[in-house]
């Protein structure tokens, strides 16, 4: 998924991209979506366990905050390094905001995500807040209505962005960055790891609505997205459930042993899917500073320069992002698995999730 968000920085989402690359919106509510499932399966396995919060967020801090704090501080100090106009935007938040996951308010505020080469990171912030707050809600919510929450969940933040659009129309991106109006997306996940959690749910009848479903609802959104436009209400309010939807049943469907599950287990996607953090968090600063120290301007495709630095770019991100992830993101990552789940004593073993 990582690949397609890069696709669409470097081709589409530029001065001079073409449309047709333009596909990072899809990429990430399909990243949320395997996010909530893997996520909501670890804590539905693991809740039971003893010292379940401090070690969740143990794990979590050491998969997520030593690359992201890492970037962050770089990419600071790189623009307060380089005085050229191409190492800067108009619109700047301050670090603190970064290193606090409260950018996504600063870039409500402003209508505007800040520094590009900063700006991904709204995906981390929003992040960071649901692995705050799914454990908590699991935790205080009975199982057995767990998934009544969830839908209330759901709707609540379809509401939210409706409401938004429509009541305060300048407010656009906080439908776009915050949990609350998010959270269908994330949800929807969590909803699919309850499902296989309870063998009950899906039965084989089951089988071919979901291979049939997630087709159809991608062709809902992107049907949608063609009649209403990006921009058009309809398209922001339910275009964001319709993908989720769709990307939780073919999800379901790879998990339950469809045939199309072994092709996402080749070396070459599992080498992807392993740096895919690493490279999710520092394409965009390398796109700029190898337009910047090559040409002298921002990242565009206009013309047959601007492509080969770019098209360059794409494996300069790859090798950045794979010396990070075994530099730093493994070797960190494997001590915060050191932090064993503890067992209550009167528990049955249960199937054990690796972290993630």
């Amino acid at each position: 998924m990582t690949i397609f968000v890069v696709i669409s920085h470097y081709f589409g989402e530029v001065p001079g991209g073409l449309s047709v690359f333009m596909v990072g919106w899809l990429a990430v509510d399909m990243f949320f979506v395997l996010s909530g499932y893997l996520v909501g399966k670890l804590i539905l396995d693991k809740s039971h366990a003893r010292n379940f919060l401090t070690v969740f967020y143990v794990r979590r801090a050491c998969r997520t905050l030593p690359i992201y704090m890492l970037c962050v501080l770089a990419i600071f100090g790189l623009v307060s390094l380089v005085d050229r106009p191409w190492a800067h935007a108009d619109t700047t938040f301050p670090l603190w905001s970064y290193l606090t996951f409260s950018q996504n308010v600063f870039m409500a505020a402003r209508n505007d995500v800040g520094h590009e080469w900063l700006g991904p990171t709204w995906t981390m912030g929003l992040e960071e807040h649901f692995y705050l707050a799914l454990p908590l809600l699991c935790l205080l919510v009975p199982r057995r209505r767990l998934a009544a929450v969830l839908c209330i969940i759901i709707l609540a933040a379809v509401c939210a962005r409706a409401g938004i659009l429509l009541l305060v129309p300048d407010w656009r991106m906080a439908t776009l960055v915050f949990l609350p109006t998010r959270a269908d997306v994330l949800i929807c996940g969590v909803l699919g790891a309850l499902a296989i959690a309870s063998p009950q749910t899906l039965g084989a009848r089951l089988e071919l609505p979901l291979r049939l479903a997630a087709p159809l609802l991608l062709l809902v959104t992107c049907l949608l997205k063609l009649m209403d436009s990006e921009q058009g209400i309809v398209f922001q309010v339910f275009g964001p459930l319709a993908v989720s939807l769709g990307c939780t049943a073919f999800l379901l469907t790879l998990v339950r042993g469809a045939p199309e599950a072994i092709r996402f287990r080749s070396p070459i996607l599992c080498f992807f899917g392993t740096t895919s953090y690493a490279v999710y968090l520092t394409h965009m600063p390398v796109l700029g500073l190898m337009h910047g120290l090559v040409l002298g301007t921002k990242p565009d495709v206009g013309t047959a320069a601007q492509w080969g630095v770019t098209v360059a770019a794409l494996p300069v991100c790859v090798a950045v992002g794979w010396l990070l992830t075994r530099l730093v993101e493994a070797p960190i990552s494997a001590y915060g698995r050191k932090w064993s789940w503890h067992e209550p004593a009167s528990a049955h073993p249960r199937t054990a999730v690796s972290a993630i």
